[in-house]
């Protein structure tokens, strides 16, 4: 029954530790510019506007932490296998001080803009960056000349320093709320922040998963052996049928985890879709407002305006592509939607940059600037849904995955090609110092 207990429990947090694998290892990336709401994976570069000063190395940091250890004797009482008492001595660190500042806010800075990270409780994976040990005469503090005076202080101390600095490559994990003061997404819930890449992450969680399993494997094999054959647990007549069991038992737990897995990762792969309607729709909205504001300073090109928009494409087409099967014909008809929308823009622009008025109009650089932030948002979001569309494919025709694709309902989808989806105005990026 022990060996049962012990595989039951290994087996419990194998589940647990592959869950927290899995959602890492079959999430595409969100690039900054397309959070949605959920569980999202960022990477990019760490940034705020005022770095911190670490305590100890004064690195540009987001977030630091500075300890001090002093290494202290301490006495016990050992008994040996004869039953022989003895005393000895050994040595200890302890903690005496510890420093830490953090920034309320990050922004991770990847190609297509910047993804807000809130660090309030944060499980942060730091860089160390200053490890050293030293002696010092002077104890420190009134607690530090008790404890020399007792004996008890060896003299030496240990400081270490890690950071998370600014403008590090950041792997960060979380779920994206809004924030309803700004009105944008924002990382704040369950976050990770972390220097170590998201594959160092998946290969030491699934190195745990693998010694779980071995550890669930042998404890259920070792509880049938002494459940069928109690006086002789060691006979292969009964490590026969435990190791037997466990096994058939770890090929169930594998099904039913990569048909789970397949399925979310299917239905982030239609999310990712529909992210690309919405922002087609946000800019489709912007070209009215453009116009208007064009026309108002360049008057002789009213007529030329009116003529480009009524032009544009019709809005429906965005909404088939985000209702319909998602075949090839959908993914032609996005473009066709993204290409329109781009000609008339350009249109409008063009009337723009022949009109230097415009530019010290303050309504036309807002539009502009929601402009440029809506169209990082839909290369963000197309390349999001290529990535997860792909991560897709790959599961289910790798085996042995293509075993469980099969029972998995999923829509067909075609890859989004650039075609239609090229910029009209130049993104906003942001300077790290070298």
């Amino acid at each position: 029954m022990i060996g049962l207990g012990v595989a039951v429990v290994a087996g419990i947090v194998a589940w647990l530790v592959d869950r927290r694998r899995r959602r890492y290892a079959d999430r595409a990336t969100t690039p900054a510019a397309a959070l949605f709401a959920g569980f999202n994976i960022v990477k990019g570069r760490g940034w705020i506007e005022q770095p911190l000063s670490s305590h100890r190395t004064g690195t540009d940091s987001l977030w630091w932490e500075y300890v001090l250890e002093e290494e202290r004797r301490h006495t016990r009482t050992v008994t040996d296998s004869k039953g022989q008492t003895r005393t000895e001595t050994y040595t200890e660190w302890h903690t005496i001080e510890t420093l830490q500042d953090a920034a309320p806010e990050i922004e991770v800075v990847d190609d297509t803009g910047t993804a807000l990270v809130r660090m309030v409780d944060a499980n942060v994976v730091p860089r160390q960056v200053h490890s050293e040990i030293f002696r010092e005469n002077q104890a420190r503090g009134i607690l530090g000349r008790l404890l020399v005076a007792s004996g008890s202080s060896t003299g030496r101390y240990r400081e270490t320093e890690k950071v998370v600095a600014h403008g590090a490559d950041l792997f960060v994990a979380g779920e994206v709320v809004l924030d309803e003061q700004r009105w944008v997404p924002v990382v704040a819930d369950k976050v990770m922040v972390s220097t170590r890449s998201e594959e160092s992450h998946v290969r030491w969680l699934t190195v745990g998963v693998l010694a779980l399993v071995l550890v669930a494997v042998a404890a259920t094999a070792t509880g049938v052996a002494t459940l069928i054959r109690p006086d002789d647990p060691a006979d292969p007549v009964g490590w026969g049928p435990g190791l037997a069991a466990g096994l058939v038992i770890v090929v169930m737990a594998w099904a039913l985890t990569t048909y789970n897995r397949l399925r979310l990762v299917a239905q982030a792969a239609n999310r990712a879709w529909s992210l690309i309607d919405v922002q087609l729709r946000r800019r489709y909205d912007l070209i009215p407002a453009l116009r208007n504001t064009v026309a108002a300073h360049a008057t002789h090109e009213a007529d030329t305006l009116v003529g480009v928009t009524e032009a544009r494409t019709a809005a429906d087409a965005g909404t088939r592509a985000a209702t319909g099967e998602g075949d090839h014909d959908e993914a032609e008809a996005l473009s066709d939607e993204a290409e329109a929308q781009t000609t008339v823009l350009r249109s409008i622009l063009a009337v723009a940059e022949a009109n230097p008025e415009l530019t010290a109009d303050e309504s036309f650089r807002r539009l502009q600037h929601e402009l440029a932030d809506t169209e990082d948002r839909i290369a963000a979001s197309r390349s999001f849904y290529n990535d997860s569309l792909t991560l897709l494919r790959d599961r289910c025709q790798r085996f042995p995955g293509s075993l469980i694709a099969a029972r998995v309902p999923m829509d067909h989808r075609e890859l989004i090609d650039a075609r239609g989806f090229e910029r009209t105005v130049p993104a906003v990026r942001h300077q790290f110092a070298t």
